[in-house]
């Protein structure tokens, strides 16, 4: 699945470090995100592109070893208020240390169009942007670290010669830790680009100093990147297997049923109600499965299995889905990759493991 980048681990403990011309790069914008060669580009190499202008970097996570999983490698000397460092349209030399300005005074950037449904399902793998699985982690040190982009507001995110930018879904089954870092990348960008102004009292919002948070100067508010729990549930009875098709355009592949935690549920109580709501049945002997990171919807996934309680008569919520039926084992169409809960649930009830 997308948080399984064995042997590496992921760190999204936030640390107030400047960038070393050796992190990479994570540079959003509507039309994806920026690669060169298939991977994020380093630092240096963003720097000397035209990416770089009206610009700053904002420390985001890191991939160590397990083998080696060592503290965060201590802030810059040059470290300012805001933990990141704003790129000028040009500078002296190659080798010349930039000016740094805290990123608190950029605006944030321009919003991005999402997407992304609540919750994933299964989908046609696209072609691999890499073959090697770990080729975000340099071989000589024990870490890498990445590093946001942030514009201002007006600004255009260019895109240079010979390099291209791609959707972070469409990386969904690219090999780890790439999946990852894109999906988590574009939750942590859309969470900055949508967070501008204090809900309390309008201010401008700043950087935090000493976490991953956004404070008003004006009241004190301070804001967490938003996370969206969902459920997805894989309903079972005897040999067969409860698949659904969402009603919104363009969707075409069978998935489990799915949907946002509202407040004051549990988890439990979310799955029995979704399944109830969208197909009218109930179930019992629901089993907690595991959960997953989805950053391309920000959600938090719980994934639940169960098995129908009472008559297995479908009645269809249209407003939500297309269709809903129940397919035998052996019927099971098969899925294309196991990045998803969804797929992966899918895949176990197929082979006899659910």
């Amino acid at each position: 699945m997308i948080q399984d980048v064995a042997p590496l681990r992921f760190d999204n403990a936030f640390i107030p470090a400047s960038p070393a011309v050796d992190d990479l790069v994570l540079d959003l914008s509507a039309d994806g995100l920026l690669l060169l060669n298939g991977l994020p580009p380093t630092v240096e190499a963003w720097r000397k592109s035209p990416a770089r202008q009206n610009a700053a970097l904002l420390y985001a996570f890191r991939l160590t070893t397990e083998e080696d999983a060592s503290p965060p490698r201590p802030a810059s000397d040059t470290f300012r208020t805001a933990s990141a460092v704003a790129c000028s349209a040009s500078e002296a030399s190659d080798t010349a240390r930039e000016t740094e300005k805290g990123i608190a005074d950029l605006p944030l950037p321009a919003r991005e169009t999402e997407k992304d449904a609540a919750a994933p399902g299964c989908a046609s793998a696209p072609a691999r942007e890499t073959d090697a699985p770990s080729a975000l982690l340099r071989r000589e040190r024990p870490e890498t670290r990445f590093f946001l982009v942030l514009r201002a507001g007006d600004s255009d995110a260019p895109t240079p010669d010979s390099w291209r930018r791609v959707a972070p879904r469409d990386l969904r089954t690219a090999p780890a830790p790439l999946p990852l870092v894109a999906a988590t990348a574009a939750h942590l960008f859309r969470w900055y680009d949508t967070t501008r102004f204090c809900p309390r009292c309008a201010s401008p919002l700043k950087h935090a100093e000493k976490e991953r948070a956004l404070a008003c100067p004006s009241c004190g508010h301070i804001l967490y990147p938003v996370i969206a729990p969902c459920v997805i549930v894989a309903v079972t009875h005897e040999d067969r297997l409860l698949l659904t098709r969402y009603a919104r355009p363009g969707a075409k592949h069978l998935v489990l049923v799915a949907g946002f935690i509202e407040i004051g549920e549990t988890a439990e109580q979310a799955a029995a109600r979704e399944v109830m709501e969208e197909t009218g049945l109930r179930i019992k002997n629901l089993r907690y499965q595991g959960s997953q990171p989805w950053g391309f919807s920000g959600s938090l996934v719980s994934a639940f299995s169960a098995e129908l309680d009472g008559p297995d008569t479908i009645r269809l919520d249209t407003s939500e889905l297309a269709e809903a039926r129940w397919v035998r084992r052996a019927d099971i169409p098969p899925c294309p990759a196991l990045d998803s809960f969804t797929m992966h649930l899918i895949h176990r009830f197929a082979r006899g493991e659910l």
